[in-house]
């Protein structure tokens, strides 16, 4: 008897146009959560500390505002590949200065600013709080520029401060809270972010170096036929040096290189009048092997202010030589 043969059939669905597989919908769905939740990674934010230094500098620089400003990372940086300007973001630091923005040694102190900005525009105060992605101050930095966010921070010495030698010092401390987007879907919702807040702190520093000021008259022992006829001459210098610093005062030999016994001023044909300088009790010859040590110890003036008085007598024993006008350049120099 013959066999039969058996036919399976297969039902085939054919899916309309457009259709998806639910599973694929869902595996779909998997990939981008991972990639919301793996993306952070790429725009993470960091908060550290730093160092605003003013380097070093005399303390007439400092009393006279000639000390350069200075900047430095505010603490905050933000990497990644696109930080988007969306409304939502602010990164608001605020500060507090242990010494109320001044820098200190001892009892001396100098003042100083501090600002979001290089022009001062946007200082900060104690306690006070400033937003670097307020739309002002950002379109006067360069700190976004698209895959980074470093907010800096610009300090300027006050000047005016008649201060000592030595290293001065503050700490500000940085208080951040920042949210800040970088990814936003088609309708510009932002869908990537990243809040925080921290603490940062910066070490605020000058070292004042010792510096010295001179002020020195032309002295004249004016004009006279013999030189026995040729007065003694007193008259008086001016030094001074940084606050607190002791310091003497010599006068070199001029171009004898000599002082003892005499000094000399020249003509032009190089015939020689001798003469010397002598402290205030006109006996003791002032010289750089015998320096004068001050008394007081330096103000810090801008204008010198402590007194040095001196003789200056020509040698009346010798020949009186051909006419002319005789000269002699004189150093005072100042050690401290």
């Amino acid at each position: 008897m013959p066999r039969r043969r058996r036919r399976s059939r297969r039902r085939r669905v054919v899916r309309p146009a457009g259709a998806c597989d639910m599973s694929l919908i869902l595996r779909l769905a998997a990939l981008v959560l991972a990639m919301v939740a793996a993306a952070p990674a790429d725009a993470a934010c960091t908060i550290g500390s730093g160092n605003a230094a003013f380097g070093t500098g005399s303390s007439y620089a400092v009393r006279q505002n000639g000390i350069a400003a200075t900047s430095t990372g505010a603490g905050l940086r933000c990497n990644g590949s696109i930080i988007t300007l969306l409304g939502g973001n602010s990164a608001r630091a605020t500060m507090t200065s242990a010494n109320g923005f001044q820098l200190k040694q001892g009892s001396d102190s100098i003042a100083y600013t501090v600002s979001a900005d290089p022009n001062g525009a946007y200082p900060f105060t104690q306690g006070g709080t400033i937003d670097y992605f307020n739309p002002q101050l950002l379109s006067l930095l360069t700190i976004l520029n698209g895959s980074s966010f470093a907010p800096q921070i610009h300090a300027r010495l006050a000047g005016g401060a008649n201060v000592a030698a030595g290293t001065y010092t503050d700490t500000l401390t940085v208080q951040w809270a920042y949210t800040i987007c970088y990814g936003v879907n088609l309708s510009g919702i932002c869908i990537l972010g990243e809040s925080g807040t921290g603490t940062s702190t910066i070490q605020v520093a000058i070292t004042v170096t010792k510096d010295c000021r001179i002020d020195a008259p032309a002295l004249s022992f004016g004009t006279a036929a013999l030189v026995s006829q040729f007065a003694e001459v007193t008259q008086t210098l001016r030094a001074d040096c940084t606050k607190d610093t002791a310091f003497t005062v010599s006068l070199s030999a001029g171009g004898n290189r000599s002082a003892r016994p005499w000094r000399a001023m020249r003509d032009a044909g190089g015939n020689t009048l001798r003469y010397n300088l002598y402290r205030a009790d006109g006996s003791t010859i002032w010289d750089e092997s015998n320096p004068l040590t001050s008394t007081t110890p330096g103000t810090g003036a801008l204008t010198p202010a402590i007194p040095f008085t001196y003789r200056a007598r020509i040698d009346s024993s010798q020949a009186t030589p051909a006419a002319g006008a005789y000269s002699d350049i004189v150093s005072v120099l100042v050690s401290f």
